[in-house]
């Protein structure tokens, strides 16, 4: 168990007091009230919270791929020391191209119908056709450069860092190389017979397989940040459990970091070596994952962990945290989940709880936590 709170010095991603509005025609809606979280280098951080909280909305405004009708009043979102609010247009989508890749919900949505996987994974790595030697390197297959070297006679060259340059590649050796790595980052993935799926469209394959594609393409370039956001939900129980295996797998071959956004406890204390709880666009609870479940602070955490089924533990009917999660047009005063938390006083109705230390590399936002009491 983590034994103290990350150091800064240490983070990959780092969001400070972040504050995000929807412009509505029924009004304000105030989605993020401050958010503040960081992610280290390597590790997976789980960020969990009922539908509503702002997971989502806080994923998006990292990656910038936010609506036209949101905007962000407040707050710094630091990638490897870049603020990610004051970068141009075309800066994020480099970044998204090369540091930040996401997966999403449903992957239907988000893979073209009238291109095959084949034309759409390669093209994640034909955006810079430069990096492609590096990336060739970086997986160790020397041959597969040669081989796609051999096209038309192209020589190697050598870039000013020493490493392989595809600057003297032809467009046809680009692509070949391009396919190459497409087969094997699907092999990476585990799906059988990579040379096929890369032939056939997106509704061919099965909603796992999707998946499994999406995740390949988010995989290809190797990113300093993977986001993966309730990549799990729109699957069946048994494709769940092997979509968490690969992430159990990838886990451990790849050098970047995780957030990993869902609802369902049960994956982060598989998969994440921290866990962020979030309730209606704040954090409310952040520590090592073996600390929160041994030791929930915040009454809404509690309310979570006391609706997990545990075999265990039968019970006839599983508790739940009454209530639903507040209009963020016209957010509760002071504590937002006061309304619906049983250990309620009157501080919690007028003042918003700030995070506080609360143990080992433990903090929760909660006046029942003063200075002295945690």
């Amino acid at each position: 168990m983590t034994e103290s709170a990350p150091d800064k010095s240490e983070a990959l991603l780092q969001l400070s007091n972040v504050r995000l509005n929807f412009h509505t025609y029924a009004g304000e809606v105030k989605a993020l009230d401050g958010v503040s979280f960081m992610v280290t280098k390597g590790e997976a951080l789980g960020l969990v919270g009922e539908s509503g909280c702002g997971k989502s909305v806080t994923a998006l405004t990292i990656v910038g791929l936010l609506p036209e009708n949101a905007s962000v009043t407040e707050g710094k979102i630091i990638l490897a020391g870049k603020n990610l609010l004051e970068i141009s247009s075309e800066e994020m989508r480099k970044i998204r191209a090369n540091n930040i890749a996401m997966v999403f919900q449903d992957p239907t949505t988000f893979l073209n119908p009238v291109l095959t996987l084949g034309e759409q994974l390669e093209e994640v790595f034909l955006l810079n056709p430069d990096e492609l030697a590096r990336i060739a390197a970086e997986r160790k297959m020397e041959d597969t450069l040669v081989e796609a070297r051999s096209d038309k006679g192209t020589q190697p060259k050598e870039n000013a860092e020493g490493a392989p340059s595809t600057a003297r590649l032809s467009k046809s050796a680009q692509k070949k190389l391009a396919r190459i790595l497409s087969i094997e980052v699907l092999k990476q993935v585990q799906l059988p017979d990579p040379e096929r799926i890369l032939k056939e469209y997106p509704h061919e394959l099965s909603g796992g397989m999707r998946q499994r594609c999406m995740i390949a393409m988010a995989l290809a370039r190797n990113p300093d940040l993977f986001i993966a956001d309730e990549i799990t939900t729109a699957l069946d129980v048994t494709i769940q459990a092997q979509i968490l295996e690969l992430l159990r797998q990838l886990k451990k071959e790849l050098t970047g970091s995780t957030l990993l956004i869902t609802h369902d406890l049960g994956v982060v204390a598989e998969l994440c070596d921290r866990v962020a709880v979030m309730y209606a666009g704040n954090i409310v609870e952040l520590a090592d994952v073996k600390e929160l479940f041994a030791n929930p602070l915040h009454p809404y955490t509690q309310g979570l962990m006391r609706a997990i089924p545990m075999i265990d533990r039968p019970l006839e009917r599983l508790e739940t945290i009454p209530g639903s999660v507040p209009d963020l047009i016209y957010p509760p005063s002071g504590c937002r989940f006061h309304p619906r938390c049983p250990f309620a006083f009157e501080k919690c109705k007028l003042e918003k709880p700030e995070l506080i230390h609360g143990g080992k590399a433990h903090t929760v936002a909660c006046h029942l936590y003063g200075e002295g009491k945690a």
